[in-house]
């Protein structure tokens, strides 16, 4: 229910989601710059799974979520395919309660978990404007690299709605409850400077070096200690909700996991001995 365009015609749009791997990163990206990079249900089921089949295979070790163009990285969700039809009883309403809830928990709901949850690491490369779910997709990366001229807009307020997409998760654990607030109640542009300012970017490039800047990180990240990283994004995303005792015990599983890794193995080896670590990411 995010936003911003309207208009009917069928949901054949998956394909306008398009997927590489090169040098063992997954690069995602949305490929709809005459609809803003909006996404359509199709588009947003295909980001999710794309996701999550990066999970327990060995073909990538970091992925990026970018945009064709350089206008738009994703203004929300494209309301100009109607949802799917579903039978209904004669006499029964257009929309039944309970049926608002099941679209967000199959739609945004869904995708943005696909994020979070994906055990490599996930770096958004925003070429341009976010908005509404679009700012969340890109804050639910574990990187955010951002191009000089865009600009993330919680755009809710403006449309009479309330923050989803996990918005109202996300935006209190980067820069607390009362700025979340603000950003949200006023609905005003944030630009990419300001949004580093607040940490809500991890870098700012120009524009013509966003690429470039993703793909330095995201090969550095391909040839690292993959199951490190995919543990400590996992401690890291619980811990702002674990009362302390809970996440001692993760902790302790953690380093239980990744002392049987031949990664770890390799890296006290190369330690001993002195030379660089060669990471085979298991």
């Amino acid at each position: 229910m995010s936003d911003e365009t309207s208009g009917e015609r069928p949901d054949d749009s998956a394909d306008r989601i398009r997927f590489e791997i090169r040098n063992q990163v997954a690069w995602i990206t949305i490929d709809s710059p005459d609809r803003a990079n909006a996404l359509t249900p199709a588009m947003r089921d295909r980001l999710g799974g794309l996701l999550r089949g990066l999970n327990g295979r060995f073909e990538a070790r970091a992925a990026v979520i970018t945009a064709s163009g350089d206008r738009h990285f994703c203004t929300g969700a494209d309301l100009g395919t109607p949802p799917q039809p579903v039978p209904r009883p004669e006499g029964a309403p257009q929309r039944a309660v309970g049926e608002v809830r099941r679209m967000m928990l199959d739609g945004q709901l869904a995708l943005m978990p696909s994020v979070l949850d994906c055990e490599v690491p996930v770096i958004a490369a925003v070429n341009g404007t976010a908005a509404g779910i679009g700012v969340h997709l890109a804050l639910c990366c574990d990187l955010v690299v951002m191009a000089d001229h865009a600009r993330f807009v919680e755009i809710f307020a403006r449309r009479g709605l309330v923050p989803d997409g996990l918005g109202a998760w996300i935006l209190p654990r980067l820069v607390g409850l009362q700025k979340a607030k603000e950003l949200v109640f006023f609905a005003e542009d944030v630009p990419a400077d300001e949004a580093q300012r607040l940490g809500l970017c991890n870098r700012v490039v120009p524009g013509a070096d966003l690429r470039d800047a993703a793909t330095e990180w995201a090969e550095r990240l391909a040839s690292g200690p993959t199951r490190s990283f995919m543990l400590s994004k996992w401690l890291l995303n619980r811990s702002l909700d674990l009362d302390r005792r809970t996440l001692e015990d993760n902790e302790a599983w953690a380093v239980e996991l990744i002392s049987g890794t031949e990664d770890a193995s390799e890296g006290v080896a190369s330690f001993l001995e002195k030379r660089d670590p060669v990471w085979r990411g298991f």
